[in-house]
This record gives C-alpha cells, structure tokens and sequence, in this order.
C-alpha cells in the first residue's frame, strides 16, 4: 500500500499530466485539435501564473513560467530562421538544454520574496539578462561552443541527440528537485521537477507545434503544482503534516451515519514543554502525529489543535475502531521519546539544564477518548466530537494512559 501512494505521490499531479499530453499527442485528430488552439495556450497561462503569483505570494511559479515560455519563443524565433542562420538557430537550441533546467533548480532554492519588490525586480533583470549575455557570448565563441557541443552528442530511446553536457545538467537538475522535494515536500518543487522534464520533450520533439503545446503543458504543471501547495497551506497543519482543522470540518460533512470519532491528547504535554523547551514540544508533535498517521481500521487522523488530535473512523462502529486506537496508544508508550535537541540553549540556567538533557530518553504517553454516532437520536458531528471529548477527559481524570469511551 505504501509503494503504491509513494508512486502515486511521485507522479501526482505533474507526471500524469505529462503522461496525458504525451498521450493525447499519439491520436492524430486529438493533437490536430490540440495544435489549433496551442497559439492561444502561453499567453492564457502566463496571465493565470501572473495572478496566482500575485494573489498568493507564488514569485518562484511566475520565474518559472516566464523561464519556460522564454524558452519557447527563442526556439520558435530562431528555429523559423534557420534557413538564414541555422548555427544561431542550434546555438540557441543547445543554449536552452542547458539554461532552463539550472532555472528551475536554482528556483527551487529561492525563497518568496514578492514579485514587484527590489529583490523580485532583481529576479526579473536576472532571467531577462540571461538571452542577452547568451547572445553576446555566440559573437564571441558561438561556432566554436556548437561544435564542441554536437561533438559530444549520444543518443537516448524515447528522446533522440542529445549533447552529454544538457543530459548531465538535466540529470543533476532532476535528482536536486528530487532532493529538494524529498526534503521539504514543497509541491512547487515537484511541479519544477515535471516543468523539466515536460520541456526536455518539447525541446526534442521537432514540430513547433508540438514544441508550444509540450511547453504549454510545463506551465500548467507548473500552476497546478502552485495550486495544491496553496491548498496544501490552508487544509494541512505545517508543524505535524496532518490535515488540519479546516480539514477535519470538510470531512465531518462527508460522514454516513456510521462512524466513531477519536480524540486524543498527549499527557502532561505542558510540563513537558515547559521541562524540555518548544522546540523539543514541536518534535513530540511530530512523532505522535507521524505514528498517528499509521493508525489501522481506516482511521483519519487530523491536528485538532495544540497537543490534540482527532481520529475519524468513517464507517467503523465503536467496537471495531477501538482495537486500533489502543494498538496506537501501546506504541506510543512502548517509543517513549529520546530529548534530541533543546533548540539553542542561551547562557540563562534553565536553557542550560534542558541542554544538558538532550539525549536522554523520557516517557511519553497519550490519552484517548472515544464516541460513535447514535443512529436513533441522529447525533451531529459536533455532538459526537464534544462526546468524544468528555471520554478524553475520564481517561485523563482516570489515571491517563488509557483509552476511554
């Protein structure tokens, strides 16, 4: 099950975009249809990145269109006067191989910082430079870079020539977003990752129609990916990962009228955040939530708010949720929790003392309270959360470390 949503994680949803585009191109009426309506694509999708990266701070998804776009419109440029200049013509060609993956990963890098601001002013200049500079350097060695460029070129199935110095920038730029993206699960990387590799098509496929419409593609992974971060932010909880609480009320409404509602509570979590400091809380959130998340019988763990989280079982009666909410709260015990670090200790005594802790392992339980939703008297959500809730609380009153109902 895992291998399947890491699959589905990595492809999702710029890969099968990619997939669908270079699909579509196999039937001949689809892409005839899809070519006459490719002029209208790049300015219709520069003008959605220009009011996303607007409205929601998204710089890096306006850099990169610009980036891909650019592209497409040397190559159309140059490649249309190749009878008259067909070295300028492969210059730029290999120029764009070259350039547009170090774009993107040097984007995924870039930190928002405003589109209209001295920092993103600079950005712009940066990106509209790079043709000019390009330019000026073919007067000075453009044969001499072509040359030594085709004669290093390979072959590649599925792709065509290709000159081994763009395929080791591709390749690197593909395994850093990669990185980037395994590190930080910012899905704009992963829309930067897919951009790439989307444009590398359209670099080598030949026809300029094919060209913009492959391109046109990049940019709407690109908005795609800056859409599902944005929901990200707004439905998931930054610290822990796990939806949120806009989340939680969404999937309230979703419910059948079979379905138990978990609440549950790290124990003395507030002396424990006092002893070992906030930085050291936030790392006991992150773990609960981390074995939350493999909690069994279907459950739906979300942050509720603070130390507390909630599980829903869609489906599941009391009895059968159970079982699973007390295989978590076993596990939970038998980890425990190793201090790893106390933040940045100060030169105040308490910030000393919770450094000279860091390493030691420290007991960590969770309360569990419990409720199922009464079919005869129609209970809401609501009713079955704030149950729920009075379970927590006699499983706190009762010792803790216990699962209530």
């Amino acid at each position: 099950m895992y291998f399947w949503q890491g699959l589905f994680l990595s492809l999702a949803p710029g890969g099968l975009l990619l997939v669908a585009a270079l699909a579509s191109l196999q039937h001949d009426a689809l892409a005839r249809l899809l070519f006459g309506i490719t002029w209208l694509l790049p300015p219709a999708l520069g003008l959605v990145a220009i009011f996303l990266g607007w409205r929601f701070n998204r710089s890096r998804l306006l850099f990169a269109t610009l980036v891909v776009f650019l592209a497409d419109f040397l190559l159309r440029h140059y490649g249309g006067i190749a009878q008259i200049d067909q070295l300028l013509a492969r210059y730029v060609f290999h120029m764009a191989l070259l350039a547009l993956p170090l774009n993107l990963l040097l984007f995924s890098f870039w930190r928002e910082r405003g589109i209209v601001t001295g920092q993103g002013l600079r950005r712009f200049a940066f990106i509209l430079l790079q043709p000019l500079l390009l330019v000026g350097l073919y007067g000075v060695r453009g044969p001499l870079i072509v040359q030594q460029l085709e004669a290093m070129s390979v072959s590649l199935p599925l792709v065509g020539t290709l000159c081994s110095p763009a395929l080791a920038v591709s390749v690197l730029a593909g395994l850093g977003l990669s990185y980037r993206f395994w590190r930080s699960r910012d899905l704009l990387d992963h829309g930067f990752l897919w951009a790439m590799v989307c444009s590398l098509f359209a670099m080598l496929g030949g026809n300029p129609a094919r060209q913009t419409f492959l391109f046109s593609v990049a940019g709407l992974i690109l908005i795609v990916a800056a859409i599902e971060a944005t929901h990200r932010m707004a439905f998931r909880d930054e610290l822990t990962g796990l939806p949120g609480r806009r989340a939680l009320n969404e999937a309230l409404l979703k419910l059948g009228n079979t379905y138990t509602v978990g609440m549950v509570d790290i124990d003395f979590f507030k002396k424990f955040n006092d002893r070992y400091g906030h930085d050291v809380g936030d790392q006991v959130l992150a773990m609960v939530a981390t074995l939350l998340g493999r909690v069994g019988g279907g459950g739906r763990p979300f942050r509720y708010g603070g130390e507390e989280f909630t599980v829903l079982f869609p489906g599941k009666a009391l009895k059968e949720a159970q079982p699973h909410l007390e295989k978590l709260r076993q596990e939970v015990a038998e980890a425990g929790f190793r201090v790893r670090s106390a933040g940045r200790p100060g030169k105040s005594q308490s910030n000393r003392q919770k450094g000279e802790e860091s390493g030691k392992k420290v007991s960590l339980t969770i309360s569990i309270g419990m409720a199922q939703a009464d079919k005869v008297r129609k209970t809401t959500p609501q009713a079955v959360i704030k149950a729920a809730d009075k379970a927590l609380y006699r499983a706190k009153e009762g010792g803790r470390n216990r699962v209530s109902s």
